[in-house]
């Protein structure tokens, strides 16, 4: 279950439940892992994917600060800890320019 606090309105206003079940699909936790894995932000690889299911309006700023917030909760409940924030994304057309990166609580990151 989604814990919305800051983003309440957000999830109940912006296709928020939807949002969530997409972060959810297997495949999507998958992806995750991987970027997570291959020391990239987690969110990364789900650019297209979400631009792909939801339209443009995904690119708003609050929607993707809730991604964000929710991806930090589904790692967070997969075994992963936050190890660095705002790291940058440059791969074009992919809506997030920065995001935050994970790692297994027993992983260190020397990079």
């Amino acid at each position: 279950m989604y814990r919305a606090d800051k983003f309440k309105s957000t999830y109940e206003t912006e296709n928020g439940i939807s949002i969530w079940k997409f972060l959810l699909e297997d495949v999507n936790i998958t992806r995750m892992e991987t970027a997570t894995y291959l020391f990239r932000p987690a969110i990364e690889p789900l650019s297209p994917f979400l631009q792909a299911r939801f339209g443009p309006s995904i690119r708003r700023n609050r929607l993707k600060q809730m991604m964000g917030h929710m991806v930090r909760q589904i790692m967070e409940q997969r075994g992963f800890h936050l190890q660095q924030g705002n790291v940058k994304i440059t791969r074009p057309g992919n809506i997030f320019a920065s995001a935050s990166r994970y790692a297994r609580l027993d992983d260190r990151f020397d990079g």
